[in-house]
Parts: C-alpha cells; structure tokens; sequence
C-alpha cells in the first residue's frame, strides 16, 4: 500500500504538505500534530508560507542527517527497498 503526502502536488516537491496541514488535511494523525502543537506549529506556519525557507532547511537538514554514524564497508548497508531488509550474504 502507498499513499502520497500531499494530494494537490502529489509529483513535485514542494511546501503544500505544510499547506495541507494548516488545512487539516494532514495524511497521519501524527503530521497533523504537527500544526496542533504550539512547539511545532510556527515551523508549519513557516514553511506553509515561504518555500524557500522549507528548501533551505531540508537541504540543512539531509546535510546533518549524512553524517550521522555512517557506516562504511561491510559495517552496514544501504536497503534496496526501505520496508524491507537486504537479504543477508554469507
């Protein structure tokens, strides 16, 4: 089963999951949290109205993401499908 984020834009990578949300429309009742929650509300506000602000953010954020614990070798793996782990070789 797939489901997309965003109904509206469902191809292109955007804010509008962020529009969405303020529109209630969020897909888990976990992302809706998201805008209900006075801790995280003004960043949904925040990329809602400004695009770019979420890019710059995202792109910050893939960035911290990429060096945390990177496994090299044979320490890890990378899954060639994300639900699923890669068949062990031995």
């Amino acid at each position: 089963m797939s489901a997309f984020l965003d109904l509206y834009t469902p191809g292109k990578f955007d804010n509008m999951y962020y529009q969405n949300l303020l529109k209630g429309l969020g897909l888990l009742s976990t992302d809706q949290m998201m805008a209900e929650d006075p801790r995280t509300r003004p960043f949904v506000e925040r990329y809602a109205a400004n695009q770019t602000a979420f890019f710059v953010d995202f792109a910050e954020g893939m960035q911290k993401m990429g060096t945390i614990d990177v496994k090299t070798g044979d320490e890890g793996n990378i899954r060639r499908r994300c639900d699923v782990f890669n068949t062990v070789r031995t």
